[in-house]
C-alpha cells in the first residue's frame, strides 16, 4: 500500500483498525461475521462431488436449519487441471468462473490456495461469531493452521489416522505378549519375528502384513516420518535418503522381510486390479498385525457376513508406532477434505453458516451412527466399534506440524520415489543386490527424478 504523508499513514491505520475489529475482509467481503438472518433468501453455490452426494451427506440436514438458503452444487468433476498452469491458478479461475461460495478442497489444494490469498481467513469468523472449536481434534486444527501459515482458512469435519491392528487369538495361541500403545517400528517388527515362519506361502501366518493395491513398501515414508525423517533438504533441492536415519529404516524393513515376519507380495499380486476380502490376510486370520486406517474396521465387520467359511477375526488396536525418543506424540494425523470460502465469494455469511454446521457437534451427533470409517474431527462422537474402543486412532498428541515437503515440488514426485524405493528394497530383500547398493540407487536415481521434474515444471 502506498503511504503519502502523515495523513495517509493515519488514514491507513484507522482503516486497518476498522477492518481488524470487523474480522478481516476478502475481495468478496468477509468483513462482517454476524449471524445470517434466517429471513434473508440466499443462493449458495457449493463445489462438491455431485449434487446427490452433497445433499445426502450435508445438504438435507443443513436445509432443516437454514431453509432460506438455496444450494446449488457445482461438481468438482468440471474442474479440469490445465497442465500449463499451476494448480492454485487453475482452481482459482474455475471457482471464480462458477461463482463458488463454498469450496471442498482436497490434498494440497487447500494449502496452495491459502498461500496465494485465494481463501478467506476464518479465524476472525470464529472469534466474531463465538463459534466454539472446543472438542475439535487439536492435531487437525494445528495442521490446517500450519498449511495456512498460521491462519485458519477452512475446516474439515473428518480426519484420517492409523493404528496397529492385532489378532488377539494368534497372540494367545503362540504365547506372544500383546502389542501396546506407543511402540516403535523396530519393536513392532521384533514382535512380528516371534511368530512361526514355516508352512506353505499360501496358507501360513505372518507376523506383520499390509495388504492392498500397492506394495507395503509404499508405507516407507510413514515409517520414516515417525522418526522425524524428511525426504528432502530444507531448500527442497536434494534428496537425503542416504542419511544414517534412512539407512536404519531401510535396514529394519529389509531385515523384517528377510526373516519371513513381514510379508512382501509378488509383483503379480500387487498388480491385481480386483481384490476381495479373502486377499486380506489379517481379516482371514493369517496375519498377527497390520497397520491400517479406521476403514479396516468396516472391512472386518463386513467380512463377518460375507466370509461364511472364515472365523471372524478377534481384533484389537493400539496406537500407531512412534519415535523412540518421543512416545507421546504421533505423526499419522491427516485432515480430510476441507470446506473453505473463496476470497471472492459474495455470500460469505451463508457460506460460514454452512461450514459451521458441517463441522458442528450437532452434525457429528446425527451422523455418528452411520459413518463409514471416517473419524470425526470432533472426537467425542467417534463411537466404539464391534465392542471395541477406537481412541487408539487419536489418543496420542500431535507432533509439531511440519509442512508437506512434497506440496512445494512437482506433483507425483513422492509416488515415483516410493516406486523406486519399493523396487530397490525388494531387490535387497531377495538378495539380488546389497542394501548399500540399493540405497545408492535410491539416492542417485531419486535425485535425478527430482531435477528432471523441476526442469520440466
Amino acid at each position: 500500500m502506498n503511504r503519502r504523508g502523515w495523513s495517509g499513514v493515519l488514514t491507513a491505520v484507522l482503516l486497518l483498525a476498522i477492518v481488524g475489529c470487523s474480522g478481516g475482509k476478502g475481495e468478496g467481503g468477509g468483513g462482517d461475521w454476524e449471524a445470517l438472518d434466517k429471513e434473508e433468501q440466499v443462493n449458495l453455490r457449493v463445489m462438491y462431488w455431485s449434487s446427490q452426494q452433497f445433499m445426502s451427506e450435508y445438504g438435507m440436514l443443513f436445509a432443516s436449519e437454514f431453509p432460506n438458503v438455496e444450494i446449488e452444487v457445482v461438481s468438482r468433476q468440471g474442474f479440469q487441471r490445465d497442465p500449463e498452469k499451476p494448480l492454485e491458478e487453475a482452481l482459482s479461475e474455475f471457482m471464480e468462473k462458477e461463482r463458488i461460495d463454498v469450496a471442498f478442497l482436497l490434498d494440497d489444494e487447500y494449502e496452495r490456495l491459502a498461500s496465494k490469498g485465494q481463501l478467506l481467513d476464518l479465524e476472525p469468523a470464529v472469534q466474531g461469531s463465538s463459534y466454539s472449536l472446543e472438542g475439535f481434534n487439536p492435531a487437525i486444527l494445528a495442521q490446517l493452521r500450519s498449511e495456512g501459515d498460521g491462519k485458519l482458512y477452512g475446516l474439515s469435519p473428518f480426519f484420517t489416522s492409523k493404528a496397529l491392528f492385532y489378532n488377539i487369538d494368534l497372540f494367545e495361541k503362540y504365547k506372544v505378549e500383546l502389542p501396546r500403545d506407543s511402540m516403535t517400528w523396530e519393536e513392532v517388527f521384533e514382535l512380528a519375528k516371534r511368530f512361526p515362519t514355516d508352512g506353505d506361502k499360501k496358507s501360513r501366518i505372518y507376523g506383520f502384513t499390509i495388504d492392498g493395491f500397492m506394495s507395503p513398501l509404499f508405507y516407507t515414508f510413514e515409517i520414516g516420518a515417525a522418526q522425524n525423517l524428511g525426504v528432502l533438504n530444507d531448500d527442497l533441492t536434494e534428496l537425503q535418503l542416504n542419511s544414517p536415519g534412512w539407512q536404519n529404516v531401510f535396514e529394519m524393513i529389509v531385515s523384517a522381510v528377510k526373516s519371513g515376519a513381514f510379508y512382501l507380495p509378488s509383483e503379480e499380486e500387487v498388480s491385481k486390479t480386483m481384490r476381495t476380502l479373502e486377499d486380506d490376510r489379517f481379516i482371514t486370520g493369517r496375519s498377527a498385525m497390520t497397520f491400517q486406517s479406521a476403514y479396516q474396521i468396516g472391512n472386518i465387520l463386513y467380512s463377518k457376513n460375507q466370509l461364511k467359511n472364515v472365523k471372524p477375526v478377534n481384533w484389537g488396536i493400539v496406537t500407531a508406532p512412534v519415535d523412540p525418543n518421543n512416545r507421546t506424540q504421533s505423526s499419522v494425523y491427516e485432515h480430510g477434505g476441507v470446506f473453505a470460502i473463496p476470497a471472492k465469494s459474495s455470500n460469505y455469511k451463508a457460506a460460514w453458516e454452512f461450514i459451521k454446521y458441517a463441522n458442528s457437534a450437532e452434525y457429528a451427533k446425527i451422523k455418528a451412527n452411520s459413518n463409514n470409517g471416517e473419524l470425526f474431527s470432533r472426537t467425542e462422537f467417534n463411537r466404539p466399534q464391534d465392542g471395541r474402543e477406537i481412541d487408539a486412532f487419536y489418543k496420542l498428541e500431535p507432533k509439531a506440524v511440519v509442512k508437506n515437503e512434497f506440496a512445494q515440488v512437482p506433483q507425483g514426485l513422492d509416488w515415483q520415489l516410493l516406486e523406486l524405493i519399493s523396487k530397490e528394497l525388494t531387490a535387497a530383500a531377495e538378495d539380488k543386490k546389497t542394501l548399500d547398493a540399493a540405497i545408492g540407487t535410491i539416492q542417485e536415481e531419486g535425485q535425478a527424478l527430482l531435477v528432471q521434474r523441476k526442469d520440466n515444471r
